[in-house]
């Protein structure tokens, strides 16, 4: 085995911490499998601006998924299947649409 110079002493040194520090790069499994569903965040809705839209009551392809009561749209979240398409279609430069994994109700003891 020849001499190394102090150039790939120190090189060498450093790749072997590295490729021990830092695992090898593969595929993550999906973590988050549960399922979700659209919320709409009124400080990016278009509709919460007084401006007229209803594109994502239009496009949702679930019926009753989302309503419109007094020109705000409202997701019916036992209904909403977390398809992403309100999602997709949202037209404000924000996105208003945040899909989520729902709430669960909380027991709060006696009956």
């Amino acid at each position: 085995m020849g001499k190394l110079s102090r150039r790939e002493l120190l090189f060498g040194r450093l790749r072997a911490g590295v490729s021990r520090a830092v695992p090898p790069a593969t595929e993550t499994p999906q973590q988050d499998d549960a399922p979700k569903v659209a919320v709409i965040q009124g400080r990016h809705c278009l509709a919460y601006r007084e401006l007229m839209c209803s594109t994502c009551f239009e496009r949702c392809p679930e019926k009753g998924a989302i309503v419109v009561e007094r020109g705000i749209p409202q997701v019916v979240t036992d209904r909403c299947t977390g398809c992403g398409d309100c999602q997709d279609v949202c037209p404000a430069p924000t996105n208003a649409i945040l899909m989520t994994r729902p709430r669960t109700a909380i027991s709060r003891g006696g009956a």
